[in-house]
């Protein structure tokens, strides 16, 4: 197992030969839809199932999510072209402990990641003991639900720690089962309840303000689209081309993530509420809904799988110096985010969250290696902490300042913890906004501000920036 992980490791360390590029286009849709359809995408399309209607979820849906994706898939040509991950490449804009900051956050958001999916597996299992006559202690929200949630998370952690083959025999599992879900869903509304039905109903829980509604719609969508950027770069670095990367990262997260959520929109819509849990025996009947909660653990257990293992691997990439019992062990603060359902009964201010920090990183690096390096960087820098990315002290003050100034933007449209709006907000949302705020903001200071500090610190960023 140690031996794998190394190989792993180093793999994921060094920059890709050619010889290692392994994906297509179309392996990049199924990789990529396999792993992206999941807890997340039907609870999005919950969320807005209740605020909006069926005629305004599907346009909201597929553009909050397809075009924060369509902002950020540039940068799979980035990764493609120098075969490094996310964290790697993003030294050349950050500097090398700015990128360090890139992967704490990350690392942060990927706990709430992996709270989502183990506690909606917790909701799964209440509802089974519920079914099997169990106590009112085990079919509880407050008490049966953590309990079943830790559980999982603790399965998945011993499964990510085992390593990559017992991870690929896990994924072989939880992905038909959540293909199998979507499919079922699928099924049903179409043939089953019909289209015309959906397009009827009205939504339970709408805002008192209907433009209000659209854009916090809008807002989760966009969260969810932002969020595919720390991933970018772990599965572009293997692509044979850079048209594959581009156009397979797109239609992966982009477009055929949507399905799920537009069908998750149409099923809170019918069910009036917003929990995939609750939607399986209310669409399926008992028999069905049992089946479909089975699937749904099923599928939560191998996404939180993934996530565990992606940050683990990913701190090892970073910070190769350490022991992987460790990198795994950083999951562990998740544990604490399962104790109760407020967490995840906050998936929505979570989601703009991820937003806003999203945005304005994929903003910077957007801007840094097509606008300001003429997509040239140095290879080799990327790898020597002490090279010419080391900016001021290991951070860009640019991509600091930016990212700064761009939470006080972000914040004064919109704060996600008190739901409370600002008066433009309702008319352009926040996440989009900011990810041209930091971009803008951060070519002024690149290109007007620090250059001439930058050229002494080091002349090849300054030639980098001239183009």
């Amino acid at each position: 197992m140690e031996g794998q992980i190394k190989r792993e490791v180093h793999f994921g360390f060094l920059p890709a030969l050619p010889k290692d590029r392994q994906f297509g286009i179309w392996d990049f849709i199924a990789i990529q839809s396999g792993f992206g359809i999941a807890a997340w995408c039907f609870l999005v399309g919950g969320l807005t199932g209740t605020v909006v209607n069926a005629k305004a979820a599907v346009p909201i849906i597929l553009f909050g999510n397809a075009f924060p994706v369509f902002l950020i898939v540039p940068l799979a040509i980035f990764f493609a072209r120098y075969g490094v991950d996310t964290f790697i490449g993003a030294r050349s804009a950050l500097g090398y402990r700015g990128s360090d900051l890139f992967f704490v956050l990350f690392a942060v958001l990927n706990l709430g990641w992996i709270t989502v999916a183990c506690f909606m597996l917790g909701e799964s299992a209440i509802k089974l003991a519920n079914a099997m006559g169990a106590s009112p202690f085990w079919t509880a929200r407050t008490t049966g639900a953590p309990i079943f949630a830790i559980i999982a998370f603790f399965i998945a952690f011993w499964v990510a720690y085992k390593g990559p083959v017992a991870i690929k025999w896990f994924t072989r599992i939880g992905v038909p089962a959540i293909i199998a879900i979507l499919v079922g869903l699928i099924g049903v509304i179409l043939f089953g309840e019909g289209l015309g039905t959906v397009f009827s109903i009205q939504a339970s829980s709408p805002y008192d303000d209907v433009a209000r509604g659209y854009a916090s719609a809008l807002e989760w969508n966009v969260g969810l689209g932002f969020s595919w950027l720390p991933y970018i770069g772990q599965w572009c670095r293997l692509a044979k081309t850079e048209k594959a990367a581009f156009y397979g990262t797109f239609w992966g997260y982009g477009v055929v993530l949507n399905v799920a959520g537009v069908f998750g929109a149409f099923t809170a819509l019918l069910v009036a509420s917003l929990d995939p849990t609750d939607w399986m025996i209310a669409i399926g009947g008992t028999s069905w809904g049992l089946l479909g909660l089975v699937l749904l653990i099923l599928a939560n257990t191998t996404s939180a799988v993934i996530l565990i293992y992606s940050q683990a691997i990913s701190l090892k990439t970073v910070f190769p110096t350490q022991k992987w019992r460790n990198a795994v062990f950083t999951t562990l603060p998740a544990v604490f985010l399962m104790l109760s359902p407020v967490f995840y009964d906050g998936y929505g201010s979570f989601l703009a969250y991820v937003s806003f920090i999203m945005a304005a990183f994929g903003g910077i690096l957007v801007v840094d290696f097509f606008v300001l390096r003429k997509q040239k960087v140095d290879l080799k820098a990327l790898y020597n902490r002490g090279g010419n990315y080391q900016f001021w002290k290991g951070f860009n003050p640019s991509a600091l300042i930016s990212l700064v100034l761009s939470a006080v933007f972000y914040f004064w449209n919109y704060n996600p913890l008190t739901d409370r709006a600002g008066i433009l907000f309702k008319y352009i949302s926040a996440g989009i906004p900011t990810y041209f705020f930091a971009a803008i903001l951060y070519f002024l200071l690149s290109k007007y501000v620090f250059v001439s500090w930058q050229e002494q610190q080091s002349p090849k960023i300054g030639e980098s920036i001239r183009g």
